[in-house]
């Protein structure tokens, strides 16, 4: 699933940031608006929107 993963001022602290990206098998890149690209597999999906419930991070889906 594509998705754009904005990166909250909580989320964007290295330690934090480093671990979601390892844990999500995420590129380290981020936009200028603070957005990294992703492709989300779909049993990944219930921990990320845990992520996102605890404020590290918005999911933006955004159409093609």
């Amino acid at each position: 699933m594509e998705v754009a993963i904005y990166w909250t001022k909580k989320g964007r602290e290295q330690k934090i940031r480093k671990r979601i990206c390892e844990q999500f098998n995420l590129h380290w890149y981020m936009t200028v608006n603070g957005e990294t690209p992703a492709d989300i597999r779909a049993e990944d999906l219930p921990l990320l929107r845990e992520t996102e419930r605890r404020g590290f991070i918005q999911l933006r889906f955004k159409p093609q």
